[in-house]
């Protein structure tokens, strides 16, 4: 089965409970949005086949519970994996801080995996706002060394597919180019 994929990658999605991790990745899997979701308990984890770039590709997606009590775990988890999403919540400015902490369990736990920095619920935040959230996120990208800042709304389906493409498009480019963190397992 496995050797039907050019690759098998782990991708992570990490952050603090109710950012919104759950539901961003039901509407990349499902195309649809679901309002309420249960408290991820541990881990879940999701396979999505795609075909990009000419190249057939299993992501395997692991949703880490972001409550407190599940950090001492959550290393564990991270190893292996070769990309990751931290997201936080626009619309509780608060949760940008937090990402801190997931990002140094990433470098600590999964070195080479490139981060893209995930604001999700833009559909929630006042125009006014955007930009102040954007300019911080922006910043914290620039100070982390993650790939990018990328403001979703998984309600509108504006940026889920793009975000998740755009991790997929620089690890085949990792791959190709012999970079780490990008490789084929079969």
């Amino acid at each position: 089965m496995s050797s039907s994929f050019d690759y098998i990658w782990k991708i992570i999605m990490g952050g603090q409970g109710g950012v919104g991790k759950t539901t961003i990745l039901y509407r990349f899997i499902h195309n649809e949005f679901i309002e309420d979701t249960k408290l991820t308990v541990g881990v879940q984890f999701h396979t999505q086949a795609l075909e990009r770039q000419s190249r057939r590709i299993s992501l395997v997606l692991w949703d880490l519970g972001g409550q407190e009590r599940f950090r001492f775990i959550q290393p564990e988890y991270v190893k292996g994996a070769v990309g990751g999403f931290v997201c936080f919540d626009m619309s509780r400015f608060m949760t940008l801080e937090s990402t801190r902490e997931w990002i140094d369990m990433f470098r600590q736990n999964a070195p080479n995996a490139p981060l893209v920095i995930v604001g999700t619920k833009l559909d929630l935040v006042d125009e006014n706002e955007q930009q102040n959230i954007m300019n911080a996120a922006n910043q914290l990208v620039a100070e982390t060394g993650c790939l990018a800042f990328i403001p979703t709304s998984s309600k509108l389906g504006l940026n889920v597919n793009e975000t998740v493409y755009y991790l997929v498009d620089t690890l085949l480019y990792n791959a190709y180019y012999g970079y780490q963190g990008a490789t084929a397992q079969q």
